[in-house]
């Protein structure tokens, strides 16, 4: 079992690392860019893990 997650953590990261960079190249993105998106979606992560525990 801890196989099939680890293989499907990998396949998932493989998707959303081929989204991002499709939508890198289309919109002329840099890495600065890259760095403030990934801020933005950890403080998401972060509240929204927040706000389920308080729950």
């Amino acid at each position: 079992m801890e196989e099939l997650s680890s293989i499907s953590l990998q396949t998932n990261a493989s998707i959303l690392s081929n989204i991002i960079t499709d939508c890198m190249m289309q919109n002329g993105m840099t890495l600065e860019n890259l760095d403030d998106a990934c801020t933005h979606v950890r403080e998401l992560f972060r509240t929204d893990a927040t706000i389920k525990k308080a729950d």
